[in-house]
């Protein structure tokens, strides 16, 4: 559904872990009836949408399916009906202009149907509405893979604070004499063997940190691995790669946030998503842009990374060139690198688009 009619029904969806909550409203704004459901309960719901009118005028809001929702969109996948994601932002505004705050499982359904309603263009089109198969399959697949990754990296990176304090206390600086970098694989051995045989507190605290660090390490190479084994199957994400400074890794956390580029209707659209794109501020004759703190932050995350590649001593030569330009335009190296990432995001789209 790529417009609105007056025979449009707007059905917002609050889903929970036990249950879920949904409220009809017409193109007026005006209630048709509401229902509560269980994931153990879809054939009332898909039902209940039916009964509503004819199925192409039915457009189902979901503000965030997490876990939680997967049962119910998989449900109205097969039954083709037309579901949009709703950013909460959007819903929390709704709330915050209201004369009446309060706040339950009926009002946040019915608030998510209000923003379809009034902010249609805002939201996007579900992925499951107009993805394939093998894309859906493949970006479950990938998001399941860096989700693991991310918490392992993060875990890493504790882990490395945490030692660079300890070994410090044993050591001081000397340390860097025999082993210059701290954790490589040889420089790890190196405290290993030098801490097995100490029975203090903190030579123990050491030992078992830079085990658990060398465990967490193999799992990020073999998720890592893995990643890149159903990347290479996505033609999208082989595309991506040949974009200087996007590596599998990058590419497969940009499909897996993106899908399908069939859900955005142009390059714009692409980077307001993204969160690259700068906002307009404007009253009579005064014109700002101002960076755009929404969008989706993993996706914005991996285009930060291309642009950090591209702008490095062995980074691409049109990217730098690009950044260097703006440099003398008089902008700052921030919004330098804000404008190299609305490149970059233009470029990924006509990428996908065209691959």
């Amino acid at each position: 559904m790529n417009t609105l009619t007056s025979n449009s029904i707007f059905v917002g969806v609050d889903v929970h872990k036990y249950g879920h909550s949904a409220v009809a409203l017409d193109v007026l704004g005006q209630e048709k009836g509401k229902l509560d459901f269980t994931n153990q309960t879809l054939l009332p719901f898909t039902t209940w949408l039916a009964s509503l009118g004819d199925k192409d005028n039915i457009v189902v809001g979901l503000e965030d399916t997490n876990c939680y929702g997967t049962h119910m969109v998989e449900s109205l996948r097969k039954e083709s009906f037309h579901i949009r994601y709703v950013p909460a932002i959007l819903t929390e505004r709704e709330r915050k202009r209201s004369t009446k705050r309060e706040k339950s499982d009926y009002v946040d359904a019915k608030r998510v149907g209000r923003v379809i309603l009034t902010k249609y263009e805002e939201t996007l089109p579900a992925k499951e509405s107009i993805a394939d198969e093998r894309e859906l399959q493949t970006a479950r697949s990938l998001d399941l893979l860096l989700m693991e990754r991310r918490d392992l990296v993060k875990h890493k990176t504790i882990l490395k604070n945490q030692l660079h304090a300890l070994i410090y206390q044993r050591y001081t600086e000397s340390y860097r004499t025999v082993v210059p970098r701290s954790f490589t694989k040889k420089s790890i051995r190196w405290f290993l063997s030098d801490t097995r045989n100490d029975e203090t507190i903190l030579a123990a605290s050491i030992v078992r940190r830079l085990l658990r660090l060398l465990f967490v390490e193999n799992h990020i190479y073999a998720i890592s691995k893995e990643i890149t084994i159903i990347g290479s199957q996505s033609k999208e994400a082989l595309s991506l790669t040949a974009i200087h400074g996007c590596g599998m890794v990058t590419a497969s956390a940009i499909m897996a946030e993106v899908i399908t580029v069939k859900r955005f209707a142009d390059k714009h659209c692409f980077s307001m998503y993204a969160g690259v794109a700068p906002t307009e501020r404007s009253s009579g004759r005064k014109q700002t842009m101002h960076t755009n703190p929404f969008g989706n932050r993993q996706l914005n995350k991996a285009i930060h990374t291309i642009a950090l590649s591209q702008i490095a001593i062995k980074g691409d030569p049109t990217g730098k060139e690009y950044y260097q330009r703006k440099l003398k335009e008089g902008k700052t190296k921030l919004w330098a690198l804000r404008c190299l990432k609305h490149q970059i995001a233009k470029r990924v789209f006509q990428t996908l688009r065209y691959c």
